[in-house]
């Protein structure tokens, strides 16, 4: 997280988020987060361990 944030998942369901944490979210939620600025891609494991072959 690049800083904090709020993500509703329903009218009375709130998340929220501190920045400097690395959560695992739902993709949809990442996205939202992403596209606000308030979030950034980090690389999984798999992903890191596909690319070292």
């Amino acid at each position: 997280m690049l800083r904090d944030a709020d993500f509703r998942y329903a009218p009375a369901v709130v998340q929220s988020f501190k920045a400097g944490s690395v959560v695992n979210i739902p993709r949809a939620t990442a996205q939202t987060l992403i596209a606000s600025g308030a979030a950034k891609q980090v690389p999984t494991k798999a992903a890191k361990e596909n690319e070292n072959g």
